[in-house]
């Protein structure tokens, strides 16, 4: 066993045991640990979306990691259409697709965005007129 993976279980288990001691609800614990040991291999986008950063929608999530795995390394920036252009979706986009720059509902139709951008529509079709560069789980994107 490498040293690393000692390290992480000794974590795990200090941890744990600071969840015991803090909480008295052992169902919550239970939840925790399992959660805590299912998610140790999973891929970080995983870990993420089962985190409380992504609790308000994971849907937006899931469209946030399929935009970001599907942009192409040419994109100035990504314009979103058909999300709340309210703090939580604009920081958990900006953190999520940083060093991309990231802007909510552009013009006045949601549909225009700065020469280079590209147009991801949340939840909604894809604007008439627009090329898709990729459909996604929650929504498309487009040129």
């Amino acid at each position: 066993m490498s040293a690393r993976r000692r390290i992480a279980g000794v974590a795990s288990t200090v941890l744990l045991a600071l969840l015991v001691v803090a909480s008295t609800r052992p169902a919550e614990i239970s939840r925790r640990a399992r959660r805590l040991f299912g998610d140790a291999r999973a891929d970080l986008a995983v870990r993420r979306l089962h985190g409380t950063s992504a609790a308000f929608d994971r849907r937006f999530f899931s469209f946030l990691e399929a935009v970001r795995r599907r942009l192409p390394a040419s994109a100035a920036g990504v314009a979103f259409r058909g999300a709340p252009p309210i703090d939580v979706y604009r920081y958990l986009a900006a953190y999520h697709l940083a060093p991309v720059p990231v802007l909510f509902e552009p013009g006045s139709t949601g549909d225009t965005a700065p020469p280079g951008w590209l147009l991801a529509t949340y939840g909604t079709g894809a604007p008439p007129g627009r090329r898709v560069v990729a459909r996604l789980p929650e929504g498309f994107l487009c040129e």
